[in-house]
């Protein structure tokens, strides 16, 4: 992975960190509804949508923070890398995968 993740508008993503868009409502596979603004009331991970790949991932919430992405004004949430859960891969899951 780079070091930083240059967006085409010219903001970058610190290393790190990834950036997503939360889902507005949103089941993950386990069947858990993630509704936003319960992310600090609750033990649910939040569904977030990459803003550079498109691909969802899921991540803790503890020191996850909110802001509104310049680009299109919408709210993205930062988390550190290492709080990452889950993500959605290119490739379709084998018979060895757990999903």
């Amino acid at each position: 992975m780079k070091r930083e993740q240059q967006a085409p508008n010219g903001y970058r993503i610190m290393p790190g960190w990834r950036v997503g868009h939360l889902v507005e409502q949103s089941t993950t596979r386990s069947g858990l509804l993630v509704p936003p603004g319960t992310e600090s009331t609750s033990s649910d991970a939040l569904a977030l949508v990459d803003i550079h790949t498109g691909h969802r991932f899921w991540a803790v919430p503890t020191g996850a923070w909110r802001f509104l992405w310049p680009e299109n004004n919408r709210l993205a949430v930062a988390v550190r890398n290492s709080q990452i859960i889950a993500e959605e891969q290119d490739d379709p899951p084998t018979e060895d995968s757990y999903l």
